[in-house]
C-alpha cells in the first residue's frame, strides 16, 4: 500500500523531473518541448501543498476513518537532492 508521505513524493519528484527535462539541453528539443507543454499543467508544490492540506482539515473535522489522506502536506527537502532545480514552482 502506497503511504501519502510516498504518493507526494513520487508527485513531487516527477515535476522536478520535468523541470529538469525541459531545461536540458542535451535533450533533443521536441522532448523538451513535451516536458515543457506537460509541466505547464502540472501541479506546483504549492498546489500540493494546499490539497494535502485540505484533506488534513477535513479529517480533523469529520472524525473518520473512513476519510484517508491521499497526500501530506509534510515535505523533505531531501526529496529534491538529485534534482538540481528543484520542485516545480510555477
Amino acid at each position: 500500500m502506497t503511504m501519502p508521505s510516498e504518493r507526494t513524493r513520487n508527485l513531487l519528484q516527477a515535476g522536478a523531473f520535468l523541470k529538469e527535462l525541459a531545461a536540458n539541453q542535451a535533450v533533443p528539443k521536441t522532448v523538451r518541448q513535451e516536458a515543457y507543454r506537460l509541466l505547464r499543467h502540472y501541479p506546483t508544490i504549492s498546489d500540493i501543498e494546499a490539497i494535502a492540506g485540505h484533506e488534513e482539515r477535513l479529517r480533523e473535522l469529520t472524525q473518520s476513518f473512513f476519510v484517508r489522506p491521499y497526500l501530506t502536506s509534510c515535505f523533505e527537502a531531501d526529496w529534491f537532492r538529485n534534482y538540481p532545480l528543484g520542485p516545480h514552482r510555477e
